[in-house]
């Protein structure tokens, strides 16, 4: 019974998969939130170096309109930056699609890719991130991606993303009497 597999799929694994662990995984501390804000706050600052024909009557409706106009702006062009970092990390993640081969077993996934085989211990794994399409296993050393593709049973995905998380494991008892 040891010498095989509970599951075994093989699976593409694109630019596009990439791309959907970086937006699933964005994290953004302090320092990014602040540096939104002052990013915002300069487009907004930008109202009072427009003349007044533009802008109207300083604090009237022309003039808020107008810092609306140019913090949305602000915001958008943020947008567009994260978006083009977030591409580039998924770029270099994958930057042509590749070949998976993932078995999995009680206590570890075995994996190919392209034609490196890997194991990567339940033990070893950080993170396991469930979203609608994906599980993410995080890792110290890389991140496997697994679509809901490549496991087309149902509950599949779910089961192996609870194997990990230990869900699956009985309960550890305590040795040491209750009456103690």
């Amino acid at each position: 019974m040891a010498d095989e597999p509970l599951h075994t799929a093989t699976y593409m694994l694109t630019g596009a998969d990439a791309l959907a662990y970086e937006q699933a995984t964005a994290r953004y501390g302090a320092p990014a939130v602040a540096g939104l804000v002052l990013w915002l706050g300069l487009w907004a600052a930008a109202a009072w170096l427009l003349p007044s024909d533009w802008s109207g009557i300083a604090f009237g409706w022309g003039f808020s309109i107008l810092v609306s106009i140019l913090i949305a702006i602000g915001f958008v062009l943020a947008l567009i930056g994260e978006s083009i970092v977030q591409w580039l990390r998924a770029r270099a993640r994958i930057g042509a699609p590749v070949e998976v081969t993932l078995g999995e077993w009680p206590d570890r996934l075995e994996l190919s890719v392209g034609n490196a085989p890997r194991t990567l211990l339940f033990a070893d794994i950080r993170e396991a991130v469930l979203t609608g399409a994906y599980l993410f296993v995080v890792s110290d050393g890389d991140v496997l991606i697994v679509p809901r593709r490549a496991l087309p049973e149902e509950g599949a995905l779910d089961a192996l993303a609870r194997r990990i998380a230990g869900m699956d494991k009985p309960p550890v008892v305590d040795p040491a009497p209750a009456n103690a």
